[in-house]
């Protein structure tokens, strides 16, 4: 994600990459020095320590760090007024500042249109008229984010109705911000559904969803991210 971010970026924008983690080896923190040293980027480590984090629900292929994300704008300086959060699933083929110059003054977060929103709609009580986001890439109101205390809002809703989560950080989410967030073109999330569905256009993003992976699995996009892949040294 981190190579393709850099490889396609022709900007000038500055940009600062923070790392969520909970247990990270010196080794892979030296890894992913090594990647970004090369496009004379620093990153930044966020270590996680909450262990409530370890008593919210996991699913059989995604582990706590997906909650990470709801507490951004809390782990982040005071200064961060907005932020990107991307999945590490995902290789990014445009410059990324065209993202992140999306004015989102009005909203919370801006994200695409899950594949599976109907479904999920039903299942949290969303209205038939809001729309149902996938939260691997979000772009964050930091500050109004914080304002509006949206992380113990949305933790409430997990730790109130696990019953209902399948997708848990991302059905949180959607729960308490149903009518509070911007829809991006699905170029900038375009998931493994998108391919199913055979929806054409050129991606900005793509974002290798569900437990199939191109490193696990067969996938009809496979050969996008060995591209990068094999630019990155990883020992």
């Amino acid at each position: 994600m981190l190579k393709s971010l850099f490889a396609n970026k022709t900007s000038e924008h500055r940009v600062t990459v923070y790392v969520l983690h909970e247990t990270l080896s010196e080794q892979n923190k030296w890894n992913l020095e090594n990647v970004l040293k090369k496009h004379h980027q620093q990153p930044i480590f966020l270590p996680v320590t909450d262990p409530a984090f370890s008593r919210l629900k996991e699913t059989h292929y995604i582990t706590k760090e997906m909650y990470y994300r709801i507490a951004i704008p809390d782990l982040l300086g005071s200064k961060v007024k907005k932020a990107l959060y991307l999945d590490c699933d995902l290789i990014v083929k445009e410059d990324i500042c065209e993202l992140w110059e999306t004015d989102i003054d009005d909203y919370f977060v801006a994200a695409v249109e899950s594949v599976d929103a109907q479904r999920r709609k039903k299942d949290l009580l969303i209205p038939d008229d809001s729309r149902y986001f996938n939260s691997g890439v979000l772009l964050i109101n930091v500050e109004k984010w914080r304002e509006h205390n949206i992380s113990a809002k949305v933790f409430e809703f997990i730790r109130t109705y696990p019953e209902k989560l399948i997708h848990p950080d991302q059905d949180a989410l959607n729960a308490v911000l149903y009518d509070k967030w911007r829809l991006l073109h699905p170029k900038w999330n375009y998931t493994t559904g998108h391919v199913k569905l055979r929806l054409r256009m050129k991606p900005a993003i793509i974002h290798f969803t569900g437990p199939k992976k191109p490193w696990n699995a067969h996938h009809p996009l496979a050969k996008q991210y060995l591209k990068y892949r094999k630019k990155v040294e990883w020992t």
